[in-house]
């Protein structure tokens, strides 16, 4: 009887256990993580990375302004979308992945696969002030795609465990690139390039597009090509390619042999806008100004060219049209239009100078 009444017990706490709410805790310092009671529910005790916590920050260290995370003894991964103001050793323009390299002796951290990640499984968002708790809300299906989670992490905070290993990297908000994806930028046989709007990788003696930048309208290649030559010269490493890359950009020109599918081709493969040539309209000389007459807004004459027909017929420089004929003129624009479009043989301009007007008699 009393072991019935016991199972009866537990049952019913599971029951309210299921039924209570989660709120990520944000635990800065270095605090212990304090049980949190949702109004009207059963108080739920979160999982205490305080040791995580401890071990882990040592592992946050900065180049300049950037905050890294430590993965080996002399080199770190950050992830900016400013480029930073210190040298880099790697950058991958796609996932924004950046690593440093320093003579100093880091405390680096363990990298753990995402391979057994469920969503709901309990996580620690970690820098070196600061600790909150989360847990997976979905899972990415690529290797190079981001996780999300439950809560608001910072910029380069360590997602991990309980075991204190490092699942993936925070970026911002509620997602974090796993830890696959930081070992893919870490390797030394893929790079992305902003040049080619593509991420390329080593493969047996050629170079593969592993991935083509979407957003990138002007690439010129395709994933699964494979590249055999630049400017002619045969690659075969990612040294190869920077290397021609380096040599093409004065030029803007790369040419690059291909095989797509089952055939070849050779084209400029550096993804580049086509240059815009602005046309410069040309302005159209009315009939009036190609008898000299170039009047200003006012109808004055800004100019009398020299040996042109209104300096034959004394016009000077300020004198003001009135009419043709007998149109009365208000603008440049009515003068060339009724000069164009007259069919006499004569026209009388009448001009104005000092109060004083005249007519002036053009022949066609």
């Amino acid at each position: 009887m009393v072991r019935l009444l016991l199972l009866l017990f537990m049952a019913c706490q599971v029951a309210v256990f299921a039924q209570s709410e989660t709120v990520p805790v944000e635990h800065s310092d270095s605090q212990t993580q304090q049980p949190v009671i949702a109004p009207g529910k059963t108080e739920f005790i979160y999982p205490d990375f305080s040791q995580c916590y401890e071990k882990n920050s040592k592992s946050i260290v900065y180049f300049g302004k950037t905050r890294a995370v430590a993965i080996d003894e002399h080199r770190a991964i950050a992830y900016s979308k400013e480029r930073p103001t210190v040298a880099f050793v790697k950058y991958d323009y796609l996932s924004h992945l950046y690593l440093f390299e320093t003579p100093k002796k880091l405390t680096p951290i363990k990298l753990k696969p995402t391979s057994e990640l469920k969503p709901g499984e309990w996580l620690g968002s970690m820098t070196e002030n600061s600790l909150i708790v989360v847990n997976v809300s979905k899972k990415s299906n690529t290797i190079y795609g981001l996780f999300e989670h439950s809560g608001r992490g910072e910029v380069n905070s360590i997602i991990g465990g309980l075991c204190c290993e490092m699942m993936g990297l925070g970026i911002g908000d509620k997602y974090f690139i796993g830890s696959e994806g930081l070992q893919k930028f870490l390797s030394s046989k893929e790079a992305s390039y902003e040049a080619l709007g593509a991420r390329l990788e080593e493969n047996n003696e050629s170079i593969l597009v592993s991935y083509v930048d979407v957003n990138n309208k002007h690439t010129k290649l395709k994933e699964g090509d494979k590249i055999l030559a630049l400017n002619g010269k045969k690659v075969k490493t990612l040294l190869d390619v920077q290397s021609a890359l380096n040599a093409s950009l004065k030029s803007q020109k790369l040419s690059g042999q291909i095989q797509r599918d089952k055939g070849w081709i050779e084209e400029n493969i550096l993804a580049i806008a086509p240059k815009i040539i602005k046309k410069v309209p040309v302005k159209k000389i009315g009939y009036a100004e190609t008898k000299g007459f170039k009047l200003d807004n006012n109808l004055k004459l800004s100019s009398v060219p020299r040996g042109s027909f209104a300096e034959q017929s004394g016009l000077k420089m300020g004198d003001r049209l009135i009419q043709i004929d007998d149109t009365k003129i208000d603008k440049i624009a009515d003068a060339d239009f009724y000069l164009e479009k007259s069919h006499e043989k004569e026209n009388n301009l009448l001009f104005e100078r000092d109060n004083f007007q005249f007519f002036i008699t053009l022949k066609r």
